[in-house]
């Protein structure tokens, strides 16, 4: 039996579907014919479904290795390319043992409509021991769509919750709003010098070199045994409340080619007043707003150990 807690951690989902995402998936939901983001949109929620299913049907393993990118990045809690991982493990003889349940609370696209998020909690049951409280938790993936135009998984990453989350109470899904040149390679450089920065958690202003100016206003936290939070001011006071500053090292960018919707992970030393560090690893979700500027949307990260 592998280690459930670290190895299934990235893999985990399920819960309810917040309305805007549900409508997506609904025959006559929308009052006018769809636009190309809100196809692109619905069809990355679509793949989503699909891959539940494939859970529930096949099993957490064989799911993950057939809807993962070939260089799909999962964390466990360090990130590791999980189709070469999982497949050099061995098979658990019972590949529904474990039941995993999930559905796609929010999403969004990039304007090039071939990259996107989605985002949602999950159940997690051990079949195997009947009357064995399931455990939640919540998920975030990062999808690509591959040379055939299938959407695939490029970054996976979950943090467990005490509760099932109420993603109702978040707020819409953050978008980007930019709609300017796009230039990959430079926004590339320039993510990767943003994030190799040290940030105060002084206050919950936006203001130069603090960890609050790094996020957009609907920004959300995600961090392990805690639910997400939502909001600039309320994900600074919890940094805050975490650390005096943080580091982030970087290990790689994606950037959409519409240069508006990037993801990025890495490594993060919290470091708190006392002088005591905290290190795990981390994943952002970088929004581009109508200005051009790159703002974090997601912050999820898990401990190292």
């Amino acid at each position: 039996m592998f280690d459930l807690a670290r190895r299934l951690r990235p893999a985990a989902r399920a819960g309810l579907v917040v309305a805007a995402v549900a409508a997506l998936a609904l025959p006559g939901a929308n009052a006018h014919e769809p636009d190309a983001e809100e196809e692109a949109l619905r069809s990355l929620v679509d793949a989503e479904l699909a891959f539940a299913r494939l859970g529930l049907e096949q099993g957490i393993r064989a799911a993950f290795l057939a809807t993962f990118s070939k260089d799909g990045v999962a964390f466990e809690p360090a990130p590791v390319r999980l189709i070469d991982t999982w497949s050099a493990r061995p098979a658990n003889p019972d590949p529904k043992a474990l039941k995993l349940e999930w559905e796609p609370a929010q999403a969004g696209v990039a304007a090039s409509l071939d990259m996107g998020y989605t985002t949602g909690p999950f159940t997690l049951t051990d079949t195997t021991r009947p009357g064995t409280p399931p455990r939640h938790g919540v998920f975030f993936s990062v999808w690509q769509r591959d040379a055939a135009g299938t959407w695939k998984v490029i970054l996976d990453m979950g943090i467990a919750t005490p509760q099932p989350a109420d993603f109702a109470l978040l707020g819409a899904a953050p978008r980007p709003h930019y709609k300017g040149k796009a230039d990959v390679a430079a926004q590339r450089t320039a993510l990767l010098a943003r994030e190799a920065r040290r940030l105060a958690t002084a206050g919950a202003a936006a203001t130069a070199g603090t960890y609050a100016d790094t996020l957009t206003p609907d920004a959300r936290l995600h961090r392990d045994g805690t639910v997400p939070v939502a909001g600039r001011a309320a994900a600074a006071r919890q940094m805050r409340d975490r650390a005096a500053r943080v580091v982030w090292t970087p290990i790689d960018v994606r950037v959409a080619p519409s240069a508006d919707l990037a993801v990025s992970y890495g490594k993060y030393r919290e470091i708190a007043r006392s002088g005591k560090a905290q290190e795990g690893y981390y994943s952002h979700l970088w929004l581009r707003d109508a200005a051009g500027r790159w703002r974090v949307a997601y912050d999820i990260a898990l401990p190292a150990q």
